[in-house]
């Protein structure tokens, strides 16, 4: 008798190009996958792949059934979707953020999903967006959120909250009494994280557009670091501003405007639309609209109270 977890190993093989990588999307092991394809070959007595070739390209036979176990796995989705069951089909989620998520909101999506689907076991990665991105690609992320940068064929992108940008700088080193004109700004050093960030893709092509020629100054991959280094005077930097804003009103970092005001920037849930999985990807993108929040997380009174004590 055919199983969904033999038609489920067909379709991600087909899908990732291989066994290993099917195995890992599936949480599972790369014997246990070619179990279920060769259980597969053994009841229907045809080569599914072939094996001549180092990645799993299917036979003709393959791809017939890859086409009739899409149905049979829509048809099954389609029935737990419609008794509010979407999760029985997910045994791991692999959700892909930011830094900036994870610092604000990223703990409270996951205390929900833990919550709300306690069987699922979670696994979240924090990376730029570009990796971010690739991954779901290469399906090794089931979700991620980021700013726009990836729009594929197959994916379904969830629109969140903008995140608001201020230009930053160590006080002092720009006058506040006046919009600042971005051939000004231009002559600091602007600080940027390393390659592959979201928010610096889009307003390196908004300085483009505003045809300026800057000084990058690349500061890691930490937006934490970005900020510790801005606030020493190494450079200007734009910050998110509602994360930062307790450092500017703690005086560590002064903000300027500029005559022409950044860009803000939409952060997307992102999300392939296959797999047998898409209505709970659907779910926990609507989940993400509901949380998303970029300011800095407040601590409880119990724990400004422990700090007082630490000091």
């Amino acid at each position: 008798m055919v199983t969904f977890k033999q038609l489920e190993a067909l379709h991600w093989v087909c899908r990732l190009g291989t066994f290993g990588s099917a195995a890992t999307k599936l949480n599972t092991t790369e014997s246990a996958i070619s179990k279920r394809i060769a259980e597969l070959e053994r009841f229907f007595g045809v080569e599914l792949f072939d094996r001549s070739r180092r990645t799993a390209r299917p036979t003709a036979e393959g791809r017939k059934l890859l086409e009739l176990a899409a149905d049979a796995l829509g048809a099954r989705d389609r029935l737990l979707e419609q008794m509010g069951r979407e999760s029985a089909v997910v045994r791991r989620f692999r959700i892909g953020v930011t830094e900036l998520v994870a610092l604000t909101w990223l703990p409270r999506l996951v205390q929900t999903l833990r919550t709300q689907y306690p069987d699922v076991l979670l696994e979240p990665e924090i990376d730029l967006s570009t990796q971010l991105c690739q991954k779901l690609e290469l399906g090794q992320l089931d979700l991620v959120i980021v700013p726009p940068v990836f729009q594929r064929d197959g994916s379904i992108s969830a629109p969140l909250q903008e995140m608001k940008l201020s230009w930053m700088c160590r006080p002092g080193l720009v006058r506040r009494c006046r919009r600042v004109p971005l051939a000004e700004v231009a002559r600091h050093p602007i600080l940027m994280q390393i390659g592959g960030s979201g928010v610096d893709v889009v307003v390196d092509r908004w300085l483009r557009h505003q045809g300026l020629s800057i000084r990058r100054l690349y500061a890691g991959n930490s937006l934490v670091a970005l900020g510790a280094l801005t606030a020493s005077g190494f450079g200007v930097s734009f910050l998110p501003a509602l994360y930062f804003h307790d450092h500017v009103e703690r005086g560590i970092l002064q903000t300027f405007e500029t005559e022409a005001a950044l860009p803000p920037i939409r952060y997307y849930a992102v999300y392939r639309n296959e797999g047998g999985a898409s209505s709970f990807n659907a779910k926990v993108a609507r989940l993400c609209v509901d949380h998303c929040d970029f300011s800095r997380p407040r601590l409880d009174a119990s724990d400004d109270g422990r700090r007082a004590r630490n000091r």
